[in-house]
């Protein structure tokens, strides 16, 4: 019985594109910080900056991992991207839906259709991990950080 085995190639379009993203979150981080006039010019786009930098980091170091990994793996069936592609569209959907119905019973919808699109069966692990999670973004954003958001029900 013949095996086909297929060598990985190196991601390196993917490993080339996150770097250059993180250089220009980067170079646009330093942009901002040398035109502040204070903490306040600079306060919300550093930490942003240095989360996307880390996540792309992070990125780029899974894919180098899974490659060595595979590499001399054989070969197996693509897996479906049937459920990436509808999370796609769920994002697309609740971004366009918020001015709509809101922040809060967006987010809501949103994390309960994306945990039953990863997989989750239980009805009320999916119902309780949108509430307390959609309620604790909505009122940290209004009540902590004081920023004005549509919402329906909070």
């Amino acid at each position: 019985m013949a095996t086909s085995i297929r060598r990985q190639r190196f991601p390196l379009g993917s490993v080339l594109f996150s770097l250059s993203l993180a250089a220009v979150f980067g170079y646009y981080a330093h942009g901002v910080h040398a035109a502040a006039r204070g903490v306040t010019d600079w306060l919300l786009i550093l930490p942003a900056a240095g989360i996307g930098i880390t996540a792309l980091l992070v990125i780029v170091g899974t894919n180098v991992i899974d490659w060595y990994r595979q590499r001399d793996a054989a070969a197996q069936e693509d897996p479906s991207t049937l459920p990436a592609v509808l999370f796609m569209g769920l994002l697309a959907l609740y971004v366009a839906l918020i001015p709509v119905i809101g922040f809060d019973l967006g987010s809501l919808l949103f994390l309960c259709l994306a945990l039953y699109l990863q997989g989750e069966k239980r009805w009320w692990v999916i119902v309780g991990f949108g509430v307390v999670v959609s309620a604790t973004i909505v009122l940290l954003f209004i009540e902590l950080l004081g920023i004005r958001l549509p919402t329906l029900l909070l």
